[in-house]
């Protein structure tokens, strides 16, 4: 018992150290790596920014919704708190199901965004499960935090370096649940 309340208060204070960090946060990648079209690249592939890979996406979890059935246009901000390798297999599955969720990714620069969406994350291992913690908050251009999408996803694996053990497929997951989660909030304060 008293080990079930240790790691309680571990995650509540990891979350209240990451929910710290949000306001804090700035950065200047405005694609988080995302890959974006030929016409609204917002720098050139040899820039040393990392940029995803087109990629055939293994299975997404969401829907196919038809082009005139467009939800919304976003901007992902760059993650906090994920390396940038986990980040890839995140941004690669975001440029391939957000269309099919009926999400079209846009550049900050872009004055049809809807919604900018920022994630953080952190990464626990304790008693062989590694624990991925993610949390996006979805604000309006004028910066007004409207959503808050959050989940965890737990891994059977040790390490001393618990994102070493994550594999892309956990990322890709967190992916398909933003996205979904946030079609799903988006078409409900539409309707």
């Amino acid at each position: 018992m008293r080990n079930g309340k240790n790691n309680y208060w571990r995650r509540l204070l990891v979350m209240g150290g990451l929910l710290l960090a949000l306001g804090a946060c700035n950065s200047t990648d405005p694609t988080l790596g995302v890959e974006q079209p030929e016409s609204q690249a917002a720098t050139p592939p040899d820039s040393g920014q990392v940029t995803a890979q087109t990629q055939e996406p293994t299975q997404p979890q969401t829907a196919s919704i038809a082009p005139a059935d467009l939800i919304a246009t976003v901007y992902f901000a760059p993650v906090v708190g994920a390396p940038v390798t986990n980040v890839t297999a995140l941004s690669r599955r975001l440029s391939s199901a957000a269309p099919l969720s009926g999400i079209k990714l846009e550049p900050s620069s872009s004055i049809t965004i809807n919604h900018e969406i920022r994630g953080y994350f952190s990464a626990l291992s304790e008693s062989g499960t590694i624990t991925v913690i993610h949390v996006w908050d979805v604000f309006t251009p004028q910066g007004q935090r409207v959503h808050r999408i959050q989940g965890e996803e737990k891994i059977v694996g040790a390490a001393s370096d618990p994102w070493a053990a994550v594999p892309a497929a956990t990322m890709e997951k967190i992916a398909d649940t933003v996205l979904s989660q946030y079609a799903s909030w988006r078409g409900a304060a539409q309707g």
